[in-house]
């Protein structure tokens, strides 16, 4: 989900060692790799563009790196192209270092997805004042979609009124209230004066049992509070009721973890005051549906005298906090899910529609153009004749899917192919859904994929790139019939160096898809 909230590029970018960057998985050390060899420097010499140095183009994943080398071709400016996750981390685990973000704020073309895997870049972008640095963010090139829950798959978005979905005990960290940083205010009121009114009737027309009215008064007992505003700085916590306020210190006090009935597990971190609270709260607890260091996008507080044993039996009133910069209207639509939310993020995965590439080619040749227009004429020559080729692939795709006996394909992993399926109306069956941070799947889900496939007789269960194989080799032992093959279908996201090296391409990875899809649909 896209950050509302900015945090400060440039202070973390002045703290020494890396940023560990938000997104689904764990974090892994990245690395940078760049295309600048000692020809393309003497080639600079002579024609480099206005102001006297290379371009400097700086790509967060590999679909974008390689778009870059198709349309510079021949490289006549001498262009340093660097690609930040040739080690072959996936895109959702990488860690940023310290170099990395000199490199991207000093470049004058930063080429990022735009999705929740690098919704730092947004915050990058936004600090970086040098008239030559351009930046685009490929997911606003293109018509994006929700990511999409279909039967039968896992849905690890956040329980919304107490916590998040399962996780490890173990992936639970200590936090400070640096996450919590900053202005916050209540959304009561926007509940209570009918700002929030669509959140309710979106919720109504999910539910088959509750109406508007229903989740209107669950929802009044959950946000009720006096305290409007939240101010958040250091270990300083400012509460302000009607006007007045009151401020007090607190020390972290380490966190609880609860499961609820539904199975759904949540983090309380909790914070007792130094000293005497002067009428603020002696107890606090935080819940944002994060289980480790991370900035907040909004938070559940607790509060009370009587300790923490007293507010962790509190489940029935959640008092919730979004930043004092967003109008009602903006959190309704967060809450709805209209930029992210319930419904489920955008999905980011633009690059497996090879129709969205073509867009997104010309969108990155657009931008070259601009920053060197002396070479400009060649770079669209480039960009048109690759688009022939991606033009050309798309229709082996419609050709192979549109004559195939079946149209219904199987993922026993994370899919992040829902351009591709939509892009030639294949339907599909996954564990998860894109960008889940669930490595395991269910006792229910795999019975529902296993059943599936015995019901469908499919030839092939695919597992994606980076994957061990054992969902799909588990859904297969489970069906009533075990000839199906695991195949893989590759999503691009963990390119290396080294693949690149032994030619590896946006077109060679998306052929060998194709094949793989052929056996599939048989």
């Amino acid at each position: 989900m896209k950050r509302n909230w900015k945090s400060k590029a440039a202070a973390l970018l002045a703290a020494s060692g890396a940023l560990l960057i938000s997104a689904c998985g764990s974090a892994k050390q990245g690395n940078t790799v760049t295309s600048d060899t000692a020809a393309q420097q003497a080639q600079t010499e002579i024609s480099a563009p206005a102001g006297g140095q290379a371009l400097s183009i700086v790509c967060t994943s590999y679909p974008q790196y390689d778009f870059v080398n198709q349309i510079l071709g021949d490289n006549p400016a001498g262009a340093e192209v660097t690609y930040l996750l040739g080690s072959g981390v996936d895109m959702h685990n990488y860690q940023a270092s310290a170099d990395d973000m000199i490199k991207i704020r000093t470049s004058d073309l930063f080429l990022y997805m735009g999705g929740e895997s690098d919704a730092w870049a947004e915050d990058v972008v936004s600090q970086v004042e040098e008239d030559k640095f351009h930046a685009l963010a490929l997911i606003d090139t293109v018509e994006a979609k929700q990511e999409e829950i279909v039967e039968g798959m896992e849905n690890d978005e956040e329980s919304h009124n107490h916590g998040t979905a399962v996780f490890e005990d173990s992936e639970v960290k200590d936090r400070s209230l640096t996450d919590w940083a900053g202005t916050w205010q209540s959304v009561y009121p926007f509940l209570l004066d009918g700002t929030l009114d669509e959140v309710m009737e979106h919720k109504a027309e999910e539910s088959e049992e509750k109406t508007a009215e229903d989740y209107y008064n669950y929802y009044k007992t959950g946000y009720e509070t006096a305290v409007e505003g939240i101010v958040i700085d250091g270990n300083s916590v400012e509460f302000i009721e009607n006007g007045n306020s009151v401020k007090a210190e607190y020390e972290y006090k380490g966190y609880e973890i609860l499961t609820y009935e539904s199975g759904n597990k949540g983090v309380r971190y909790q914070f007792e005051a130094v000293g005497d609270p002067n009428g603020a709260p002696g107890y606090i607890q935080f819940s944002d549906h994060l289980t480790a260091p991370e900035k907040a996008e909004h938070f559940h507080l607790y509060s009370g005298n009587d300790g923490f044993d007293e507010l962790l039996t509190e489940l029935e009133n959640w008092p919730t906090y979004y930043p004092g910069t967003m109008t009602g209207k903006e959190i309704a639509d967060d809450m709805v899910g209209h930029d992210h939310g319930e419904e489920g993020e955008l999905d980011e995965h633009v690059w497996l529609s090879i129709k969205n590439s073509m867009v997104i080619s010309n969108a990155i040749c657009d931008m070259i153009c601009e920053l060197d227009p002396e070479n400009g004429d060649l770079y669209r020559e480039n960009a048109a004749a690759y688009n022939s080729s991606l033009a050309a692939l798309d229709h082996q795709y419609e050709q192979a899917v549109g004559s195939a006996p079946n149209k219904v394909i199987m993922v026993a992993d994370r899919f992040p192919f829902r351009y591709l399926a939509d892009d030639y109306g294949l339907t599909y069956y996954a564990a998860f859904p894109g960008c889940s941070a669930e490595t395991e799947a269910s006792f229910e889900t795999i019975v529902f994929l296993a059943e599936k496939l015995s019901e469908l007789k499919l030839p092939v269960v695919f597992d994606i790139d980076g994957s061990d194989g054992t969902i799909a080799k588990t859904v297969i032992e489970n069906s009533s019939d075990r000839a199906a093959k695991i195949k893989t279908l590759n999503s691009l996201q963990s390119v290396s160096q080294a693949d690149i090296e032994a030619g590896a391409s946006y077109i060679k990875i998306m052929e060998e898809n194709l094949e793989v899809l052929k056996e599939a649909l048989k």
